[in-house]
């Protein structure tokens, strides 16, 4: 299995989890058109460690309303706007969490850093591989954006320089 299809998998268990079990949302489900546009609002989680990147999470501000109704009952319909930060947030918090257990099972550790409401903190992405997913649930589609890097394994200097060492010596006997 490729590094694009572990993550893809990993990635599409944590948003089912988090669906299934917290917004008891048992028709969501993978699609493959995009649910938003660029405009729409979007939450980053950058994580690092063995994997290192970021999550970005677009709903569109019609998911966005139902998924804060839901979360908070009894909140007054006029002031829906006012938590969407909070409430994407804490929605990117439960699938990154879920996400970075997930990676443990792949020998992966990573550390997550706090969501950030429409405001990229890695702007420059060419360099990383990346996993576009869309999903649709009862509350409206949304998509889903993996860019992640996997640690090189640097070799260790030692091993370096006794192999230069042992070199040194093969080239002196001829």
């Amino acid at each position: 299995m490729n590094s694009y299809e572990k993550y893809s998998h990993c990635l599409v268990r944590s948003i089912y989890y988090v669906f299934k079990n917290f917004f008891y949302d048992d028709s969501i489900d993978e699609v493959f058109k995009t649910q938003s546009s660029k405009t729409e609002p979007k939450v980053y989680i950058e994580f690092t460690g063995t994997l290192f990147g970021e999550i970005v999470i677009n709903f569109p501000v019609k998911t966005l309303n139902k998924l804060i109704i839901q979360i908070m009952p009894d909140v007054n319909p006029r002031s829906v706007k006012k938590h969407r930060a909070e409430v994407a947030g804490e929605i990117a918090n439960l699938v990154t969490g879920t996400f970075a257990n997930h990676l443990q099972y792949l020998n992966h550790e990573v550390k997550l850093s706090p969501p950030e409401y429409n405001n990229d903190p890695i702007s420059m992405k060419t360099f990383f591989d990346n996993i576009n997913l869309s999903f649709e649930s009862m509350f409206g589609g949304f998509d889903v954006d993996l860019y992640y890097k996997e640690e090189v394994e640097e070799e260790d200097e030692d091993d370096d320089e006794e192999e230069g060492r042992r070199n040194i010596e093969i080239k002196g006997r001829r």
